[in-house]
């Protein structure tokens, strides 16, 4: 069970590697629109729909990982206020609403990524970027959640269960 858990902590760790530095990517991609636009006068047709698809993707590579190091947003007032193992058994009630939430999103996201595949969907901007592996990366995204999100369970039930660390 535990290399299973290791090999989905590597997977999030890789893509939330990848997914890293595309905000970066992003910034320098507005800062060369800003200097064509202001300078120039040339604006760009891409820029707008490239930025929103690398901050996506980040959003979505870098999610698993968010699960993996525990750093989404909670209360922590109330959720600090417990032992390791009251906070695992908080966060195996959690992961119901989670598996819920991923579940139904996972369910409509598979047949609209499977349309936009099959119709090779492009934006219809001026630009007309294909939209299908932004499709395809989110559900990946969610998949890649509920994985690691799995993982993160089985390590609470063992610390609600034993008091101990998988």
């Amino acid at each position: 069970m535990k290399s299973v858990i290791k090999i989905i902590a590597k997977i999030s760790k890789i893509c939330g590697s990848i997914g890293a530095p595309l905000p970066f990517i992003a910034g320098v991609i507005i800062f060369y629109e800003i200097i064509m636009r202001q300078f120039f006068n040339r604006p760009t047709l891409w820029v707008s729909e490239t930025t929103a698809m690398l901050c996506g993707a980040c959003y979505l590579l870098g999610g698993a990982l968010n699960v993996k190091n525990d750093a989404h947003v909670r209360v922590d007032i109330i959720y600090s206020k417990f032992s390791k193992r009251g906070r695992a058994v908080l966060d195996c009630f959690n992961f119901c609403f989670l598996a819920l939430y991923i579940g139904v999103m996972i369910r409509v996201i598979y047949p609209y990524m499977m349309q936009s595949i099959k119709l090779n969907e492009h934006s219809y901007t001026a630009w007309n970027p294909m939209v299908w592996p932004m499709k395809i990366l989110l559900f990946v995204g969610f998949i890649l959640v509920i994985l690691q999100s799995v993982a993160k369970l089985i390590e609470d039930l063992h610390m609600a269960i034993t008091g101990k660390e998988l």
